[in-house]
């Protein structure tokens, strides 16, 4: 029985050890180490406890790699064989329903523990350095540990829910959304109860500040920021007990429904992501017919979501700027010297709508040609009496239409609402800030070019590949740059930003190449 159970686990780990990807993800984290002590090195110049910054730059990245990774390389589990008509097969082979969510999700936690694993040597060196204590150490890793076994779980219970894996990467995009937010606004509303003494408040006191206080404990990116400062006690946390709890939770719950799914499959050829069918009263959110441009109407209807989609992120980011509103509200003051500074709530905002946008933007990047590759299509398609730079720019234009409220929103917050025009004035003037805007562009278009090299994991490696160029460049202009340059002490980083413009054209040209080469196959 055992055998029977873990035949698909044992089988998942031997092609994942000899698989390519995984060795440069190996190596990428390596590489992370080295990135990371050059920067502490360039910082030890100006402060105390290389260690200590040597370690929170290996950390804090680890959790953004973990947590790119997961939305789509743990909500793909299932869905994939959903997609690929796949699932009915495996069951049909004997493979028990525990035996699929082990081979098929587990394996993909022990690859990741196995990545994290391979840098933990490395950052002992943190403690040579200086300003870290070994149960700091221990304590981050347990942290991180635990979250992310968190998000394989809530993955797989997305995946298995979801029809096809761009739905169940969104429902782990939301999770994500909840729990980075829903802490800080505990711990907002614990501030706000336990030192401003409203009236409103004194009866609910007692029974709501402490699990308001238990709630804003169960972030990893608060259990992180605590265990990096000095003077910390190794314990077990509300942050690790929780987080390894639901996800045993979460994958009790993802075997409980698994039966209930199993059988019901892709249906891609009747059913669209957010595309309503357009009846009665919701008529104008229908695909309706084709525009004169094909190509663009259909990718702004299946991949960007059409008016649906429309109307979904204007209410998106609508309600992401109440939400800055409600964070830079002084709620800790007495309720007649509560007084807010519209400067903060645009600053929050501009915080976290550009990296909403970008991310927007990316997963449909990842997603233009996916179907088309997926389902053997393209070939049909470069035989439009069409050119391919036509075809091309076609699908990203039915994608750029679908991501018009993102970019009216980014433009509004820097340029209409109150401290944006400032703060867009004082931005121009900024080399840095040109730099690392074409940084975010030139991860959109990775994107697009990794997608036709990778079936999952392709934001997760755009970002890799971006993030850290920027960290080497960032470095090397320290190093190089900024003694011979002259004027302000940013100026050097004009020079930076041709490379970056050189790889977004590259991108372009790639894309057009590499689509003759798949279409051949």
């Amino acid at each position: 029985m055992l055998r029977n159970i873990f035949a698909l686990f044992f089988r998942s780990l031997r092609s994942d050890s000899r698989s390519l990807w995984v060795h440069l993800s190996w190596l990428f984290l390596l590489l992370v180490i080295y990135l990371a002590l050059l920067s502490a090195q360039e910082q030890s110049r100006y402060t105390g406890a290389p260690g200590l910054e040597f370690f929170r730059i290996v950390i804090y990245l680890d959790l953004a790699f973990v947590t790119l990774l997961g939305v789509s390389f743990f909500s793909s589990a299932i869905s994939e064989e959903k997609e690929e008509d796949t699932l009915g097969l495996m069951t049909m082979a004997g493979i028990s329903p525990l035996g699929l969510l082990l081979g098929k999700s587990t394996t993909r936690l022990f690859q990741v523990f196995l990545l994290l694993a391979v840098q933990y040597p490395f950052t002992l060196l943190a403690i040579t350095l200086g300003g870290l204590m070994p149960d700091q150490i221990y304590a981050a890793y347990a942290a991180l540990l635990a979250y992310t076994a968190l998000l394989a779980n809530i993955g797989l219970l997305c995946s298995v829910l979801a029809r096809r894996s761009r739905d169940a990467a969104g429902l782990t995009m939301l999770w994500l959304v909840g729990y980075i937010f829903g802490p800080l606004f505990a711990l907002a509303g614990y501030s706000a109860i336990t030192t401003t003494g409203d009236p409103f408040w004194v009866p609910w006191a007692p029974v709501l500040s402490p699990i308001l206080q238990l709630i804003s404990k169960t972030s990893v990116f608060t259990e992180l920021y605590e265990v990096t400062e000095t003077g910390y006690q190794l314990q077990w946390t509300p942050q690790v007990i929780s987080n390894l709890a639901g996800a045993v939770a979460l994958f009790v719950l993802a075997r409980i429904l698994f039966p209930f799914v199993s059988h019901d499959m892709s249906q891609e050829s009747t059913h669209r992501m957010m595309v309503p069918k357009g009846a009665g009263r919701f008529r104008v959110l229908g695909t309706g017919r084709a525009w004169g441009q094909a190509l663009t109407w259909k990718d702004f209807h299946f991949i960007a979501g059409g008016w649906a989609g429309i109307l979904i992120r204007c209410c998106l980011y609508v309600g992401l700027y109440f939400l800055a509103v409600a964070a830079s509200y002084p709620w800790d003051q007495p309720v007649g010297g509560r007084h807010l500074r519209w400067e903060d709530v645009t600053f929050g905002y501009e915080l976290f709508v550009v990296p909403l946008f970008i991310a927007d933007c990316a997963m449909c990047a990842s997603r233009i040609f996916h179907d088309e590759i997926r389902h053997q299509t393209l070939a049909s398609l470069l035989m439009l009496p069409r050119n391919i730079n036509d075809v091309v720019y076609s699908k990203i234009w039915g994608c750029l239409f679908g991501l018009f409220p993102g970019a009216i929103a980014v433009v509004a917050s820097f340029l209409v609402m109150q401290g944006g025009r400032r703060s867009l004035y004082e931005g121009i003037d900024e080399p840095v800030a040109w730099w690392m805007g074409l940084n975010l562009i030139l991860l959109v278009h990775l994107c697009l070019v990794i997608s036709l090299y990778l079936r999952w994991g392709v934001i997760a490696t755009a970002a890799a590949l971006t993030f850290g160029s920027m960290m080497l460049t960032t470095i090397f202009a320290d190093m190089f740059l900024r003694p011979i340059s002259s004027g302000r002490p940013d100026d050097y980083f004009v020079i930076l930003i041709f490379p970056v413009v050189l790889a977004i054209v590259g991108c372009h040209v790639a894309v057009l190449l590499r689509l003759p080469a798949l279409g051949e196959k």
